[in-house]
C-alpha cells in the first residue's frame, strides 16, 4: 500500500469486516439470548442534566442498566406507558457518540434524535437560543471513518423542520434553523477558525452533531439535532470574554430538555 494511501481513513472498496463490532459488544455482555431489543426511537443526549431532568419530571423506567459499548456506558430509560422511544446519555465527543449509535443501530433503534448543548459565535444568536441544523461541517475525526470527505453532515430530517420549530416554539423557546460545526478541538477554536465558520454560513459549534450524523446517515438511519446554545464567543478579543450560561439559563435548559422528551412521543401516532 503507498504512504499517500495509508494517509487515506475511509476505502470505498473495503468490504472487509471490522474486527470489533457492537452487536460482538453487546453478546459478550448479555449472551446471544440474554439481551433485548430497544424501542424503535431514541432521543440521545450529549448533555450532563439530560437523562436527570428526565428522571425529575416523567415517570420511568429502566430498559437496561448499561447500555453495552466500547466507550459510552449509560443506563437506558424509557417513559412508562410508552414503549416506542428509549433514552440514553451519548456521551462526550464524536468518538463516544459514534460508539453510542452504533450500538443502538444493532440492539434495533431506527431514528435518532440528539439533544445536546454548543457554543455560539453567529452574529444574532444568543445564549439559550434553539438550534436547528440542516447541516454540520464536520472538524472531527470519527466521521472520517465512515465518509471519504465529511464536509458538511446533512441531517436527513428536515422535513420536520417546521414541526419542530413549531413544537419548541410553543413551549417558549426561540428556535434558529442554522448550520452548525462539530469540532474535536475545542482549545482550538481561534478567532481566524470562528470567522471562516461564519462565512461558511455556520453560528455554533459542538463535540458531537456531525459524527451522530454521518454514522446515523452510513446506516440509513433517520436522524435530528436540536442544539442549546449554552455560551456566547465574543466575535474579536475587544468584546467581553467568553462565558457560560446566562441568569436564565437553567430554567431554559430543562424547558428545552423536558420539550425534547415529549416531542418523538408527541409524533408517534
Amino acid at each position: 500500500m503507498e504512504a499517500d494511501q495509508r494517509a487515506l481513513w475511509y476505502y470505498p472498496e473495503d468490504k472487509t469486516e471490522p474486527v470489533i463490532t457492537a452487536a460482538r459488544q453487546i453478546v459478550s455482555k448479555y449472551g446471544s439470548d440474554g439481551w433485548r431489543k430497544l424501542p424503535p426511537k431514541a432521543v440521545v443526549f450529549c448533555m450532563g442534566k439530560g437523562l436527570p431532568i428526565l428522571e425529575a419530571n416523567f415517570s420511568t423506567e429502566q430498559l437496561l442498566e448499561t447500555l453495552p459499548g466500547f466507550i459510552s456506558h449509560s443506563k437506558v430509560l424509557g417513559l412508562r406507558g410508552q414503549d416506542q422511544v428509549c433514552y440514553v446519555h451519548g456521551g462526550y465527543g464524536s468518538p463516544q457518540i459514534t460508539c453510542t449509535v452504533e450500538t443502538l443501530c444493532a440492539m434495533g433503534v431506527e431514528e435518532f434524535l440528539l439533544i445536546g448543548l454548543c457554543g455560539v459565535f453567529g452574529e444574532g444568536i444568543q445564549v439559550g437560543d434553539v438550534l436547528l441544523p440542516e447541516k454540520i461541517w464536520s472538524e472531527e475525526g470519527a466521521s472520517r471513518h465512515y465518509v471519504q470527505n465529511p464536509g458538511f453532515a446533512k441531517v436527513n430530517s428536515s422535513e420536520d423542520a417546521e414541526r419542530l420549530t413549531a413544537f419548541f416554539s410553543a413551549r417558549g423557546l426561540a428556535v434558529r434553523r442554522a448550520n452548525t460545526v462539530t469540532t474535536d478541538a475545542v482549545f482550538r477554536q481561534t478567532y481566524f477558525k470562528e470567522t471562516l465558520w461564519r462565512e461558511m454560513g455556520c453560528v455554533g459549534v459542538d463535540m458531537e452533531a456531525s459524527a451522530f450524523v454521518n454514522v446515523c446517515n452510513y446506516y440509513g438511519k433517520k436522524n435530528t439535532v436540536l442544539l442549546l446554545a449554552s455560551d456566547k464567543h465574543p466575535l474579536s478579543p475587544e468584546e467581553p470574554a467568553w462565558e457560560w450560561g446566562g441568569e436564565r439559563f437553567g430554567e431554559l435548559t430543562e424547558r428545552f430538555v423536558c420539550a425534547g422528551i415529549t416531542y418523538v412521543p408527541a409524533t408517534i401516532s
